[in-house]
Protein backbone atom coordinates (compact mmCIF):
# COMPACT_ATOMS: atom_id res chain seq x y z
CA UNK A 1 0.00 0.00 0.00
CA UNK A 2 2.50 2.44 0.86
CA UNK A 3 4.37 1.57 -2.54
CA UNK A 4 1.41 2.27 -4.71
CA UNK A 5 1.40 6.04 -2.63
CA UNK A 6 4.87 6.45 -3.20
CA UNK A 7 4.36 5.42 -7.00
CA UNK A 8 1.39 8.00 -6.99
CA UNK A 9 3.22 11.32 -5.61
CA UNK A 10 5.74 10.18 -8.25
CA UNK A 11 3.32 10.15 -11.69
CA UNK A 12 2.35 13.19 -9.70
CA UNK A 13 5.72 14.84 -10.19
CA UNK A 14 5.68 13.89 -13.89
CA UNK A 15 2.34 15.16 -15.11
CA UNK A 16 3.63 18.53 -16.67
CA UNK A 17 2.48 22.30 -15.38
CA UNK A 18 0.31 23.98 -17.97
CA UNK A 19 1.53 27.04 -18.87
CA UNK A 20 -0.29 29.62 -16.99
CA UNK A 21 -1.76 32.43 -19.05
CA UNK A 22 -5.01 32.79 -16.84
CA UNK A 23 -6.54 33.22 -13.75
CA UNK A 24 -8.32 29.77 -13.96
CA UNK A 25 -4.76 28.30 -14.99
CA UNK A 26 -3.15 29.61 -12.09
CA UNK A 27 -5.35 28.59 -9.39
CA UNK A 28 -5.25 25.18 -10.97
CA UNK A 29 -1.50 25.15 -10.67
CA UNK A 30 -1.73 26.51 -6.85
CA UNK A 31 -4.34 23.58 -6.27
CA UNK A 32 -2.13 21.06 -7.92
CA UNK A 33 1.02 21.72 -6.36
CA UNK A 34 -0.67 21.97 -2.46
CA UNK A 35 -3.77 20.02 -2.63
CA UNK A 36 -3.83 17.91 0.46
CA UNK A 37 -0.06 18.46 0.94
CA UNK A 38 -0.58 21.59 2.96
CA UNK A 39 -0.76 22.77 6.67
CA UNK A 40 -4.40 21.44 8.45
CA UNK A 41 -3.81 24.30 11.00
CA UNK A 42 -1.72 26.56 12.32
CA UNK A 43 -1.26 29.03 16.00
CA UNK A 44 0.61 31.75 16.07
CA UNK A 45 1.05 34.68 18.41
CA UNK A 46 0.68 37.89 16.25
CA UNK A 47 2.42 41.48 17.65
CA UNK A 48 1.10 44.65 15.84
CA UNK A 49 1.83 47.42 15.73
CA UNK A 50 -1.03 50.64 14.68
CA UNK A 51 0.12 53.59 13.37
CA UNK A 52 -2.48 56.44 13.43
CA UNK A 53 -2.27 59.75 11.19
CA UNK A 54 -0.13 61.68 13.57
CA UNK A 55 2.55 58.58 13.63
CA UNK A 56 2.16 57.63 16.73
CA UNK A 57 2.45 53.65 17.30
CA UNK A 58 -0.37 51.41 19.70
CA UNK A 59 1.28 48.16 20.29
CA UNK A 60 -0.79 45.06 20.83
CA UNK A 61 -0.73 41.49 20.57
CA UNK A 62 -3.27 38.39 19.64
CA UNK A 63 -3.86 35.06 19.40
CA UNK A 64 -4.49 33.41 15.86
CA UNK A 65 -5.78 30.06 15.08
CA UNK A 66 -6.60 28.47 11.18
CA UNK A 67 -7.99 25.45 10.99
CA UNK A 68 -8.18 24.47 6.96
CA UNK A 69 -10.85 24.46 5.49
CA UNK A 70 -13.01 27.47 6.89
CA UNK A 71 -12.09 27.99 10.76
CA UNK A 72 -10.61 31.03 12.04
CA UNK A 73 -9.91 32.34 15.72
CA UNK A 74 -8.35 35.94 16.73
CA UNK A 75 -8.48 36.19 20.35
CA UNK A 76 -7.32 40.31 20.89
CA UNK A 77 -4.86 40.47 23.99
CA UNK A 78 -3.42 40.03 26.24
CA UNK A 79 -5.71 37.88 27.60
CA UNK A 80 -7.86 35.09 25.40
CA UNK A 81 -11.45 34.11 25.53
CA UNK A 82 -12.27 38.18 26.31
CA UNK A 83 -12.56 40.38 23.17
CA UNK A 84 -12.77 38.68 19.73
CA UNK A 85 -14.27 36.59 16.95
CA UNK A 86 -14.67 33.10 15.40
CA UNK A 87 -14.94 32.38 12.26
CA UNK A 88 -16.83 29.23 10.76
CA UNK A 89 -19.06 27.91 8.47
CA UNK A 90 -19.12 31.68 6.46
CA UNK A 91 -19.79 33.16 9.72
CA UNK A 92 -18.31 35.64 12.02
CA UNK A 93 -18.97 35.70 15.63
CA UNK A 94 -17.60 38.90 17.08
CA UNK A 95 -17.42 38.90 21.10
CA UNK A 96 -16.45 42.05 23.67
CA UNK A 97 -15.60 41.02 27.21
CA UNK A 98 -16.83 37.27 26.57
CA UNK A 99 -20.33 37.90 25.11
CA UNK A 100 -21.33 37.21 21.86
CA UNK A 101 -22.41 41.16 20.65
CA UNK A 102 -22.84 40.20 16.64
CA UNK A 103 -22.66 37.58 14.02
CA UNK A 104 -22.77 38.20 10.20
CA UNK A 105 -22.17 36.52 6.90
CA UNK A 106 -18.45 36.33 6.28
CA UNK A 107 -16.41 34.61 3.41
CA UNK A 108 -12.54 35.75 4.29
CA UNK A 109 -10.31 35.98 1.21
CA UNK A 110 -7.26 35.86 3.05
CA UNK A 111 -8.20 32.26 4.84
CA UNK A 112 -9.36 31.17 1.44
CA UNK A 113 -5.54 31.82 -0.35
CA UNK A 114 -3.95 30.92 2.47
CA UNK A 115 -5.34 27.49 3.01
CA UNK A 116 -8.70 27.27 2.53
CA UNK A 117 -8.76 26.45 -1.35
CA UNK A 118 -6.17 23.56 -0.76
CA UNK A 119 -8.87 21.53 1.07
CA UNK A 120 -11.46 21.61 -1.34
CA UNK A 121 -12.22 20.61 -4.93
CA UNK A 122 -10.80 22.71 -7.35
CA UNK A 123 -14.12 24.22 -8.88
CA UNK A 124 -14.80 25.01 -5.75
CA UNK A 125 -12.12 26.89 -4.99
CA UNK A 126 -12.67 28.88 -7.91
CA UNK A 127 -16.65 29.50 -7.11
CA UNK A 128 -15.54 30.92 -3.87
CA UNK A 129 -12.67 33.22 -5.07
CA UNK A 130 -15.47 34.70 -7.54
CA UNK A 131 -17.84 35.12 -4.44
CA UNK A 132 -14.64 37.47 -2.67
CA UNK A 133 -14.94 39.87 -5.11
CA UNK A 134 -11.91 39.00 -7.64
CA UNK A 135 -12.79 39.48 -11.04
CA UNK A 136 -10.90 36.58 -12.62
CA UNK A 137 -11.25 37.99 -16.30
CA UNK A 138 -8.52 39.90 -15.11
CA UNK A 139 -4.96 38.46 -14.96
CA UNK A 140 -1.19 39.42 -15.96
CA UNK A 141 2.14 38.86 -14.94
CA UNK A 142 4.02 41.90 -13.08
CA UNK A 143 6.81 42.08 -10.35
CA UNK A 144 6.68 42.49 -6.68
CA UNK A 145 9.74 43.10 -4.37
CA UNK A 146 11.97 42.42 -7.43
CA UNK A 147 10.46 38.91 -7.82
CA UNK A 148 8.08 38.16 -10.44
CA UNK A 149 4.45 37.45 -9.67
CA UNK A 150 1.48 36.90 -11.34
CA UNK A 151 -1.67 39.27 -10.16
CA UNK A 152 -5.75 38.32 -10.61
CA UNK A 153 -8.64 40.87 -10.55
CA UNK A 154 -7.14 43.80 -11.38
CA UNK A 155 -5.11 46.01 -15.16
CA UNK A 156 -2.13 47.40 -14.22
CA UNK A 157 -1.99 50.21 -12.21
CA UNK A 158 -5.09 49.67 -11.21
CA UNK A 159 -5.19 49.43 -6.97
CA UNK A 160 -8.81 50.28 -6.58
CA UNK A 161 -10.22 46.93 -7.64
CA UNK A 162 -9.94 43.35 -5.56
CA UNK A 163 -6.87 41.97 -6.47
CA UNK A 164 -4.41 38.97 -5.48
CA UNK A 165 -0.84 38.80 -6.37
CA UNK A 166 0.98 35.19 -5.97
CA UNK A 167 4.80 34.51 -6.42
CA UNK A 168 5.90 33.02 -9.78
CA UNK A 169 8.18 30.49 -8.34
CA UNK A 170 6.44 29.03 -5.18
CA UNK A 171 3.37 30.14 -5.88
CA UNK A 172 1.82 31.42 -2.69
CA UNK A 173 0.31 34.86 -1.85
CA UNK A 174 2.20 37.69 -1.37
CA UNK A 175 -0.41 40.60 -1.76
CA UNK A 176 -3.91 41.40 -1.47
CA UNK A 177 -6.11 44.20 -2.25
CA UNK A 178 -9.03 44.02 -0.76
CA UNK A 179 -11.92 44.60 1.89
CA UNK A 180 -11.21 44.14 5.61
CA UNK A 181 -13.69 41.60 7.10
CA UNK A 182 -13.11 43.39 10.60
CA UNK A 183 -13.59 47.51 9.70
CA UNK A 184 -14.67 47.35 6.40
CA UNK A 185 -11.74 49.32 5.29
CA UNK A 186 -10.60 48.92 1.45
CA UNK A 187 -6.64 47.76 2.22
CA UNK A 188 -3.75 46.83 0.56
CA UNK A 189 -2.04 44.04 2.36
CA UNK A 190 1.66 42.69 2.15
CA UNK A 191 2.63 39.49 2.86
CA UNK A 192 6.21 39.18 3.77
CA UNK A 193 9.56 37.14 5.13
CA UNK A 194 7.71 33.70 3.83
CA UNK A 195 9.26 30.80 5.83
CA UNK A 196 8.61 26.96 5.39
CA UNK A 197 6.65 25.34 8.68
CA UNK A 198 6.35 21.98 8.37
CA UNK A 199 4.44 21.17 4.82
CA UNK A 200 3.79 24.54 3.61
CA UNK A 201 5.35 28.48 2.90
CA UNK A 202 3.94 30.77 5.84
CA UNK A 203 4.45 34.84 5.71
CA UNK A 204 6.06 36.20 9.24
CA UNK A 205 5.72 39.83 8.49
CA UNK A 206 2.70 41.90 7.32
CA UNK A 207 2.20 45.30 6.58
CA UNK A 208 -1.79 47.12 5.85
CA UNK A 209 -1.92 50.19 3.64
CA UNK A 210 -4.65 52.40 3.31
CA UNK A 211 -4.47 54.73 0.52
CA UNK A 212 -1.58 54.33 0.19
CA UNK A 213 -0.63 55.23 3.97
CA UNK A 214 0.53 52.29 6.49
CA UNK A 215 -1.77 51.46 9.17
CA UNK A 216 -0.30 48.35 10.57
CA UNK A 217 2.67 45.92 10.97
CA UNK A 218 2.24 41.90 11.81
CA UNK A 219 4.90 39.95 13.34
CA UNK A 220 4.28 36.41 13.76
CA UNK A 221 5.85 34.98 17.10
CA UNK A 222 5.70 31.09 17.75
CA UNK A 223 4.19 29.73 14.79
CA UNK A 224 3.30 26.30 14.85
CA UNK A 225 1.42 23.71 12.13
CA UNK A 226 -0.44 21.01 12.39
CA UNK A 227 -0.64 20.52 16.13
CA UNK A 228 -3.35 18.77 17.96
CA UNK A 229 -6.40 21.46 17.94
CA UNK A 230 -9.96 20.83 19.87
CA UNK A 231 -11.88 21.97 17.16
CA UNK A 232 -14.42 23.32 19.90
CA UNK A 233 -12.24 26.20 20.16
CA UNK A 234 -13.95 27.37 16.88
CA UNK A 235 -17.28 26.18 18.55
CA UNK A 236 -19.29 29.93 19.30
CA UNK A 237 -20.55 28.66 22.19
CA UNK A 238 -16.93 27.42 23.78
CA UNK A 239 -15.57 31.37 23.04
CA UNK A 240 -15.08 32.19 26.56
CA UNK A 241 -13.69 28.77 28.06
CA UNK A 242 -11.82 26.96 25.08
CA UNK A 243 -8.67 28.27 23.95
CA UNK A 244 -5.27 26.83 22.07
CA UNK A 245 -3.22 28.76 24.82
CA UNK A 246 -4.67 26.89 27.51
CA UNK A 247 -4.47 23.63 27.09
Amino acid sequence: MKLLYIIGILLLMLIPSEKITNSETLIREMHKKYYKNFNENITFIQLNQEIAEDGKIKHHMSFEAFHYPGRFRNDFGPVPGKDGYIIANDTMYIYEKGVLKSKKYAVDDIMLLTGDIYFMPVEEAISELKKAGYDLTKFREDTWKNKPAYVVGADKGDETKPQFWIDKEELYIVRNINYDLEDGQFEDQHFLEHAKVDKAWVEERVEIYVKGRMIKKEHYAEVKANGKLDLQIFDAKYFGTKHWRNK
